[in-house]
């Protein structure tokens, strides 16, 4: 799935949003964001530095748009792929480290109701005794798509750091193992669960990443308005655990663009390119002003 990031064309991208912008705004809460979908790179907004003006594209960063789920994703590689590779990977059931895992539920009508109840049970699951003692922290990143009975099929792959979890069922009273029911039982009994070996850091982060922005690929155009819909405003990838085992200790801080080679923080300016044209003459061949007071009070619009 990584490589469908780099294979999105500009014009695959314009028409892919056009349809599916035609989609959210058949619902009037979501006309100024199927508008922002549609218009995704095609504008750009000015900033100003120490050394001069840049421009960069003005992106909808929204979930089911292809180029800016990559950016999403690679955002949140970079912020959690630190604090995983600083815990070590368990090398057998009986290791204590990380672990992959998959909790998936009986597929639903609706993807809001499926949303809701996957969400629901996890946080029931959390809060058992079995998975307190078992578990110290980890990530988790939900993920849907339409099943092959058209139904929604909702789950979430999870990192974890734990000891031993027991998954295999008994062989003598054919009972599920422990892990198996406690699921089960937050379920209501048809809930699914898979425990796997993480092969890498990078592997298993990029894995999950890559599912939680795959409905940028796998649903069709009308599934990807009702995706944006349930979604919207709403974390699909999150930390979880103890603050002081430090994965659920990171917390998302504000982005600042820094230019590369004076290392000043961007101030914006204004977005049509007409006037960055203005501003670059104005200043011919000398640097902006770092103050951007200054720019205000030369007539320049901010």
């Amino acid at each position: 799935m990584i490589s469908k990031f780099f294979e999105i064309a500009e014009g695959d991208l314009l028409l892919v949003n056009s349809r599916i912008s035609e989609q959210l705004s058949k619902d009037e809460k979501y006309i100024k964001q199927a508008s922002k979908l549609k218009n995704c790179s095609q504008n750009w907004n000015t900033f100003l530095c120490g050394c001069s003006f840049k421009r960069f594209k003005k992106r909808c960063y929204y979930k089911v748009c292809a180029k800016c789920g990559k950016i999403r994703v690679m955002d949140l590689f970079n912020k959690f792929i630190g604090v995983l590779k600083s815990k070590r990977i368990a090398r057998s059931i009986y290791d204590r480290g990380l672990r992959f895992i998959t909790l998936t539920i009986k597929n639903q009508k609706s993807l809001r109701e499926a949303k809701k109840k996957i969400y629901r049970d996890y946080k029931r699951l959390r809060n058992r005794v079995y998975w307190k003692e078992k578990v110290k922290g980890g990530v988790a990143g939900f993920h849907a798509k339409r099943g092959k009975d058209g139904l929604w099929n909702a789950h979430f792959h999870l990192i974890v750091d734990s000891g031993y979890l027991d998954m295999k069922s008994h062989k003598k009273t054919k009972e599920d193992s422990k892990l198996v029911q406690e699921w089960k039982h937050c379920t209501g009994g048809d809930g699914i669960l898979d425990i796997r070996r993480v092969r890498s850091h990078e592997g298993a982060l990029k894995y999950i990443l890559n599912y939680v922005a795959g409905c940028a690929f796998e649903l069709s155009d009308e599934d990807k308005a009702e995706f944006f819909k349930t979604t919207f405003h709403e974390r699909l990838f999150f930390a979880f655990g103890k603050k002081e085992e430090g994965i659920y200790g990171i917390k998302s801080a504000k982005k600042r663009r820094v230019c590369p080679d004076c290392g000043c923080a961007y101030q914006y300016v204004f977005p049509l390119s007409e006037e960055y044209d203005f501003a670059q003459a104005y200043f011919n061949s000398k640097p902006p002003p770092k103050d951007i007071n200054y720019w205000a009070d030369t007539g320049g619009m901010v």
